[in-house]
């Protein structure tokens, strides 16, 4: 299959859990991935001669596990995914000639063309991801649409998040309801409703009490 020239980046949520990360380079852009990474519960380790203070209080706390060596091959081997955070335009040309010997995915912070993969700015509010990419092009851009929708997206999308997976949980379990029309209809109910006024108007009740009420207007109770 022939390459194109011009890559697009697919998007993908990948479960960090499952893979180990090594982080190549101890300076601050290395200790922004981390605490990114760390995020997500990914288990990390970072290798560099020298740390800064943040990473060293990250290993203090047994958040991260740390390597004081130089770069070498041997270290990415055991290793699916690799973030290399140096200024040492060397040792990024090493690391990326050593994870495509190895089939290992790499990024290379600021410099696309060595990456397997790019980074988006994400949105969090609990179980809630908004991620915003501009394919690596633009990413000045991209920091200044985050602050954007930042604004837009309050704190309590967090529980209004946790209240949808309740909702999904319940329907998906509920026996009396084995029509996907229903699901459907269902599912568009709760989306219609303003939940950002119900919760500041109601409070934060159980979830079931908001469930129940729509399960009643489908008489399905």
């Amino acid at each position: 299959m022939k390459m194109k020239e011009k890559p697009g980046y697919y998007p993908i949520l990948i479960n960090l859990v499952k893979f180990d990360c090594l982080v190549i380079g101890g300076g601050l852009v290395a200790s922004r991935k981390v605490l990114s990474l760390l995020e997500f519960g990914a288990n990390i380790t970072v290798l560099s001669p020298k740390f800064c203070l943040s990473l060293k209080n990250l290993s203090d706390k047994k958040k991260i596990n740390i390597i004081k060596k130089n770069y070498s091959t041997e270290y990415i081997k055991d290793y699916k995914i690799v973030f290399c955070a140096t200024d040492n335009p060397v040792i990024n040309k090493t690391v990326r000639e050593d994870c495509t010997k190895e089939g290992i995915l790499l990024n290379v912070a600021d410099n696309p063309l060595l990456c397997d993969f790019i980074l988006p700015a994400n949105i969090r509010r609990g179980d809630l991801t908004i991620s915003i990419s501009s394919q690596g092009k633009a990413p000045f851009f991209v920091k200044a649409m985050k602050k954007k929708i930042d604004q837009l997206i309050p704190q309590i999308y967090n529980k209004i998040t946790v209240l949808a997976a309740e909702f999904r949980k319940q329907i998906i379990q509920n026996k009396k309801i084995d029509s996907i029309k229903i699901k459907t209809n269902l599912f568009k109910r709760f989306t219609s409703r303003d939940w950002e006024k119900i919760l500041i108007e109601k409070g934060e009740k159980n979830p079931k009490y908001y469930i129940q009420e729509i399960l009643k207007e489908f008489n399905l109770l």
